[in-house]
């Protein structure tokens, strides 16, 4: 009669982002960030490209890029860009997250491994002069992306919308001809508490050789600048892909 090993789940001992992870668990909480948020209209041919099946295109179609700056995290501060394409999930206004770039390492881990966004390491920049907000998106030495927000002015707190994120977290496979042994879809809709807000005249820019560029920017819909208390929390649902 052969013995079986009685190693449980809650104590395999090797190291990783289960066990072992680089940064704390869920929720995480992030005051006194300041996010600069740009709604514009897109080409239809890359949002049906890159949705995946569960997700259907907004109309007209549009992408948003958020530029966000969180000077307190549990792994101190960093800063991110967004690039997401706009869509619904059954009858519910949605973003799916396309590209992003943060500025920290230990962020970036945690940002894929937990939270699924398509994160890459790079400079990230968010500055206010007067009542203009400018951004720029870089990674391996080569921007990506321009952004601005010009003649801005105030407006209610209550009329800054962020709607909830849609990503992909991916678990590597190591047979051949399997990319992913998981994909999994999953909704981060974090709880904000918005301290002031303006609006005014927005610009998105990409050099011509940019991957971001896969979302043209046609016409801006919205630009809007918010300071606030925000979280990176548990996902609200998550579903395979």
């Amino acid at each position: 009669m052969p013995d079986h090993g009685a190693l449980s789940e809650d104590r395999v001992a090797h190291t990783g982002p289960v066990p072992a992870p680089l940064y704390p668990a869920p929720p995480w909480f992030l005051p006194g960030a300041r996010i600069l948020k740009i709604m514009f209209e897109t080409d239809k041919e890359p949002v049906l490209q890159w949705l995946p099946p569960k997700l259907t295109r907004s109309s007209p179609p549009y992408g948003t890029i958020t530029v966000e700056d969180y000077p307190e995290s549990p792994v101190g501060p960093f800063t991110v860009a967004h690039q997401f394409i706009g869509c619904r999930a059954g009858f519910f206004i949605r973003g799916f997250a396309l590209q992003s770039v943060v500025s920290d390492p230990i962020a970036l881990s945690a940002l894929r491994e937990v939270w699924g966004f398509p994160a890459r390491l790079g400079d990230v920049s968010l500055a206010t002069e007067g009542t203009v907000v400018r951004a720029s998106v870089s990674a391996a030495g080569s921007l990506l992306c321009s952004l601005s927000l010009e003649d801005s002015e105030p407006i209610g707190a209550d009329t800054a919308r962020f709607d909830p994120s849609l990503t992909l977290r991916l678990v590597p496979s190591l047979q051949e001809n399997m990319r992913h042994d998981l994909i999994q879809l999953m909704q981060i809709d974090p709880d904000v508490t918005i301290a002031d807000a303006v609006r005014g005249r927005g610009a998105v820019e990409y050099p011509a050789a940019s991957p971001w560029a896969v979302l043209p920017n046609r016409n801006i819909i919205a630009a809007t600048a918010c300071s606030m208390d925000t979280e990176l929390p548990l996902a609200r649902f998550v579903m395979p892909y």
